[in-house]
């Protein structure tokens, strides 16, 4: 858990660097303020994404055939294993793994993958604006999703995790 609040904070304090202090988080903003380059490409389909650091030229390649909301959470995860130093990371391939016979935790690359996971959460859907947001109106997850630009799913598992749920408005 202490890794991940430490992952959270620098979300926060990058947001902070960049200006951004409301949502949508202008994640590309967020990138290129790294240095970063953030190119669309048709990666297969199991492909979210890929980083690819040369020298100084820094590329973040995200897949132009997911969505919107898969981009924009591509792009902050790729940014949370830079951010975080996972500078020998492997993609995590699950089924892979599973085939081992061997759980999801075993894996060497998946706390990595949890920790770019926390960050990219904290960086879209920053505890802060949440808090603001939900003092200032009962929100619906819809409605939440939709001005964050995030999925649904994201959006249920960041308010869980922060212990936001009951100030949610119920259908």
């Amino acid at each position: 858990m202490i890794v991940a609040e430490f992952m959270r904070e620098r979300a926060r304090a990058l947001l902070a660097s960049v200006g951004l202090d409301a949502p949508p988080v202008d994640v590309e903003k967020v990138a290129e303020s790294l240095g970063f380059l953030v190119t669309r490409f048709p990666f297969p389909e199991g492909t979210s994404g890929a980083t690819v650091i040369d020298g100084t030229a820094r590329t973040i390649g995200v897949n132009e055939r997911h969505y919107p909301t898969r981009q924009r959470f591509t792009i902050a995860h790729e940014l949370g294993h830079y951010v975080g130093g996972h500078e020998d990371y492997h993609v995590y391939d699950s089924k892979t793994h599973m085939e081992q016979g061997l759980p999801r935790w075993a894996h060497p690359g998946f706390q990595q993958e949890r920790e770019a996971d926390e960050f990219a959460a904290e960086l879209l859907m920053p505890q802060p604006f949440l808090e603001r947001d939900l003092k200032q109106r009962r929100y619906t997850l819809t409605d939440l999703a939709q001005r964050y630009e995030v999925s649904p799913q994201a959006m249920v598992i960041q308010i869980t995790d922060l212990g936001l749920h009951d100030a949610l408005a119920l259908p």
